[in-house]
């Protein structure tokens, strides 16, 4: 088993390196076509007007001699102020992709020992304690921001089953039919778990407080974990 789990640990390091090395590549490559295309456009300025300059050096606006060599007519020059957020918007731009990618990472393979649980589906006392635990609402979140308003008809696996999530309550979630189809048995991300906990903090009863977190592990044989009570409303 200790090595199955260094196997699964190294599996992730890889994983989460490879997207890392990803989003660099992918900053670089922004930073580059625009400095690329800045370079450009100097360049054919300095070209187009390079004999005009020479021959006719009254011609000093850059705008008028390039709009009579290219036919064009003649343009109003855009705000100074405009031109100050070029740098602003490329920096925003290169934020917004960063945080779009660190907002795909993937939560981690559980350290279960085991590729797939043995037991798959929740039962009945599941299906009544998660119902009463979550208010029987879907806990999907739209957007993030907003609690699905639909009724919970299903349970699943957040962390799934057959990427090896633990058939535990910690690994419980409840929702609507359309959601959990949507969902099937992709790998969540660790922003939309993050939200799902946050949300949780809220309205889980505060003695359900640890399964708030769910992160796909089995508790069977964890002798670190308290048993719980059957009944936390008592």
């Amino acid at each position: 088993m200790g090595v199955r789990r260094i196997l699964h640990t190294m599996g992730d390091a890889w994983r989460t390196y490879r997207r890392l090395r990803f989003a660099a590549y992918a900053i670089g490559a922004v930073g580059g076509l625009g400095a690329s295309a800045a370079a450009g456009i100097a360049a054919l300025k300095w070209r187009l007007t390079r004999s005009m300059r020479a021959d006719s050096p009254e011609f000093a606006d850059e705008t008028r001699t390039l709009a009579g060599l290219l036919h064009l007519p003649d343009m109003p020059r855009p705000p100074a102020w405009l031109d100050g957020l070029a740098g602003p918007l490329l920096a925003a731009a290169g934020l917004l992709l960063v945080l779009w990618l660190l907002s795909r990472l993937p939560m981690p393979r559980p350290d279960n020992p085991f590729d797939r649980d043995a037991r798959r589906l929740f039962d009945d006392a599941d299906r009544a304690w998660l119902e009463k635990a979550v208010g029987g609402r879907c806990e999907h979140r739209m957007l993030g921001l907003f609690r699905c308003p639909r009724k919970g008809e299903q349970m699943d696996h957040h962390y799934p089953w057959s990427k090896g999530g633990a058939t535990d309550r910690h690994n419980l979630v409840h929702l609507c039919a359309r959601h959990n189809r949507r969902k099937s048995d992709h790998t969540p991300t660790l922003w939309g778990t993050w939200l799902l906990y946050r949300a949780r903090l809220k309205y889980l009863p505060p003695a359900l407080r640890g399964y708030a977190w769910p992160d796909g592990r089995s508790r069977e044989n964890d002798q670190t974990i308290e048993p719980e009570e059957d009944d936390p409303w008592q």
